[in-house]
């Protein structure tokens, strides 16, 4: 890689560190990543999962299928529940916005190198071929 290259991922580099849409992902993990509530529900999630394989692995005539349908309620309960909080919706928002940033440079990047990916539409038919 040359110089005038490094320079330029440089500059990509501080202009995303600045933007607006990684502080937010930033700041939306950080309140994610700090919700107590959504922490105890993921590690209950973790251990209930981890018990309903260990049951699953059993033949099937030793299987408590009581345990296995409260197993299976409760992990639907904190999936809910997770699915549903506040700072997840937030963090995936925000996530979304970044990745639109990301797939943009990646795209620039990617049509520099092929330029015929530009007028892609993903539809073989109407292609002269790129492979």
């Amino acid at each position: 890689m040359n110089e005038k290259m490094t320079k330029a991922i440089e500059m990509i580099k501080e202009a995303l560190s600045e933007s607006a849409e990684l502080k937010a992902y930033n700041e939306a993990k950080a309140a994610y990543d700090a919700d107590e509530k959504i922490a105890t529900l993921i590690n209950e999630y973790n251990v209930q999962a981890a018990l309903l394989e260990t049951e699953g692995r059993k033949p099937e005539n030793e299987r408590d299928t009581k345990l296995v349908e409260k197993i299976s309620a409760r992990l639907r309960e904190c999936y809910d529940e997770i699915s549903a909080s506040q700072s997840l919706a937030n963090m995936r928002e925000a996530e979304m916005a970044l990745s639109e940033i990301v797939n943009a440079i990646n795209d620039a990047v990617r049509f520099t190198i092929e330029p015929e990916a530009a007028n892609c539409t993903h539809d073989c038919s109407t292609c002269g071929g790129c492979h």
